[in-house]
């Protein structure tokens, strides 16, 4: 979730659900419990939002991902830095500027269209070209992490 307070919500509507039906429910799993009610606790919040076709399709996409294999030994700093070495190595250098300016520096697509002296339109195709470049490839957890930097996003 893109805010603190929205997670803190989540996590307290799984707890209250969990006490109230603690007694009606057999969990074998906790870890899997937790995690499948915390994914859906943040589907149901997004569904509310207003995501374009391409997020949607990252959303499908990661979740998938995650349910072939939901352990992942990597911290989100070193998911960062992994996706940081990743760009420079495969983006164009006015695709790579954006996405930097974008995700790494949190401007919005505004402050990048007029910092660059760019319509909205443009910084938008090449967030779009620079995280379709990078779900391209077979790493799963750049994949997982494109979900991670939409959901910072929204």
């Amino acid at each position: 979730m893109k805010d603190k307070q929205s997670a803190e919500d989540i996590i307290q509507e799984i707890f209250i659900d969990f006490w109230l039906r603690m007694n009606e429910t057999d969990i074998q799993n906790f870890t899997a419990y937790l995690f499948q009610a915390v994914r859906n606790q943040c589907a149901k919040k997004l569904k509310s939002k207003k995501l374009t076709a391409f997020e949607l399709e990252i959303f499908e996409e990661v979740l998938q991902l995650i349910e072939e294999e939901p352990a992942i030994e990597l911290s989100k700093e070193l998911l960062i830095e992994e996706v940081k070495q990743k760009a420079c190595e495969i983006l164009p250098k006015k695709c790579l500027d954006i996405f930097t300016l974008r995700f790494y520096d949190n401007m919005t697509i505004k402050e990048i269209a007029e910092q660059k002296n760019l319509s909205i339109s443009t910084v938008e195709n090449q967030i779009n070209k620079a995280l379709k470049l990078l779900k391209a490839g077979d790493n799963y957890r750049i994949k997982l992490l494109g979900l991670l930097i939409v959901c910072s996003s929204l």
